[in-house]
């Protein structure tokens, strides 16, 4: 769980114990905050393999010259 998922959560436990946050409520930012974490891990899960790729898909200055020729 990242900071921002993190603080948000510990917001919305904040405001369920103080009473000002229904019980609906307290249910929908828990599944929102979930989804929101499973949403991260997706973007990481994405930047990683397009990092993997763009390192994958560089050529050689040599071969990049000979192929423009």
């Amino acid at each position: 769980m990242n900071d921002t998922v993190l603080n948000l959560a510990n917001q919305a436990k904040r405001l369920e114990e103080k009473g000002q946050l229904s019980s609906e409520a307290a249910l929908l930012v828990k599944q929102l905050l979930e989804e929101l974490e499973s949403v991260n891990r997706q973007n990481l899960n994405l930047r990683k393999a397009a990092l993997k790729q763009s390192k994958q898909a560089r050529m050689s200055s040599k071969l990049r010259d000979a192929l423009m020729e």
